[in-house]
């Protein structure tokens, strides 16, 4: 008897499965986009881009995008069109199978701002150019001055300072003079530091740090006009005028 009502069971199950996965995938394909959700995953370390504009965004280059079969919808073409947006890292596009269309984002993380006589931007640690925002302005350093087209001797110091968190507390301005002297400005003193041209900057640095660190006392920061760390293995300290 027990043996017959398992048979039965599974002849149950046998006749029912292959209905309830067409039901399944006749569900799946009346599924239509009911909304569009934007989630910006970093935005706790910037505030570039905003999710309500993204939607806007996207939702005025498609306008029939809510109501449309998920299935029909180019999944690819839509994180495109996303990071066709500067400040746009990364974008997936995703449907949970409830018909609402959901976008994570993540933004490129700047290592320095930018000042050139051609405008205002942020450069991130492989020299991609983010636009400024008028909603956030990041806490980065700031590079002045004679800036060069090729930014490649730009972007190593500021990748060395950014990679210490030492430096990257200790400087907040990077001055180029037009002989391509590099100064760093600190925000605490009101001494300057003369790098010099920017090359065996990570020894200079360390130089440097050894005269924070053990021979000079933070009370005589002020007292110095110029830390010059232009000369290869010498650090010469010029002193204010009183």
């Amino acid at each position: 008897m027990r043996k017959a009502v398992k048979i039965l069971k599974w002849g149950i199950v046998l006749v029912y499965f292959p209905v309830m996965l067409s039901f399944v995938a006749v569900s799946h394909r009346s599924v239509v986009c009911s909304d569009v959700r934007v989630y910006v995953k970093d935005s706790a370390e910037a505030r570039f881009i905003d999710a309500a504009e993204i939607r806007k965004l996207l939702l005025d280059k498609y306008p029939s995008l809510l109501g449309e079969p998920v299935r029909s919808l180019n999944f690819e073409e839509l994180e495109n069109f996303v990071k066709r947006n500067s400040s746009v890292r990364t974008c997936e596009v995703f449907n949970s199978g409830s018909g609402v269309l959901n976008i994570e984002l993540t933004q490129y993380k700047p290592i320095v701002r930018v000042l050139a006589s051609n405008g205002t931007f942020y450069l991130d640690s492989e020299g991609h150019q983010i636009p400024v925002s008028s909603r956030f302005s990041a806490r980065v350093l700031v590079a002045n001055g004679t800036i060069p087209d090729d930014k490649t001797e730009l972007l190593n110091v500021a990748r060395l300072i950014a990679s210490d968190p030492f430096w990257e507390a200790q400087f907040e301005q990077l001055y180029i003079r037009r002989n391509n002297d590099y100064v760093l400005v600190p925000r605490v003193g009101d001494h300057l530091i003369l790098l010099g041209p920017p090359e065996e900057v990570e020894i200079k640095l360390r130089n440097l740090r050894a005269l924070y660190q053990s021979g000079l006392d933070p009370k005589e920061w002020n007292e110095y006009k110029v830390i010059n760390l232009k000369f290869k293995n010498q650090v010469i300290c010029s002193r204010s005028k009183l």
